[in-house]
């Protein structure tokens, strides 16, 4: 008697069949032209989608949490003693939110400066480079962070390159 095995045929992940995928979470901005929430199928998306979630409320927003988030709009407006103080009080406000909300990333690369006119941004604009890596699959996700001079953040996946 022979006995026959059959194969369990699992899609892979990729653009085309991510309709066949279970989603794992809620990507950002929450509103959809379709008014249902974007959904993220991959780790990239995700940590990309919490990550800017992170970056862009502000410490005490939250209900019941108040240290979630940054004060990286506060700082914007604090006075300025030097050019120096300023980026490494900006660096260790991400640091230090990364670490505590975010332990499964690794800081890779934390560099923050003036927007200079090949950025296309306005003057007294910042320009923060971040990549990070999720711990457990090696990924390196690296972001720009622009804050205009009004204090807006805007916050965007970068090529690999960066």
């Amino acid at each position: 008697m022979s006995y026959f095995r059959r194969k369990k045929i699992i899609p892979s992940v990729t653009a085309k069949n991510l309709k066949y995928t279970r989603p794992i979470g809620i990507l950002l901005p929450f509103n959809e032209p379709k008014g249902i929430f974007k959904l993220g199928y991959t780790n990239e998306e995700q940590v990309f989608s919490n990550l800017k979630n992170l970056l862009l409320t502000a410490r005490g927003e939250r209900y019941m949490l108040p240290t979630f988030g940054t004060d990286i709009r506060t700082l914007l407006f604090e006075n300025i003693s030097s050019e120096d103080n300023f980026f490494n009080s900006l660096k260790d406000e991400i640091t230090n939110s990364i670490n505590e909300w975010m332990p499964y990333l690794v800081i890779d690369t934390l560099e923050a400066k003036m927007a200079d006119d090949q950025d296309d941004q306005k003057d007294h604009a910042i320009k923060i480079r971040l990549v990070v890596q999720i711990v457990q699959t090696g990924i390196y996700l690296p972001i720009q962070i622009f804050i205009d001079e009004t204090g807006n953040l805007s916050i965007i996946e970068a090529l690999n390159n960066g």
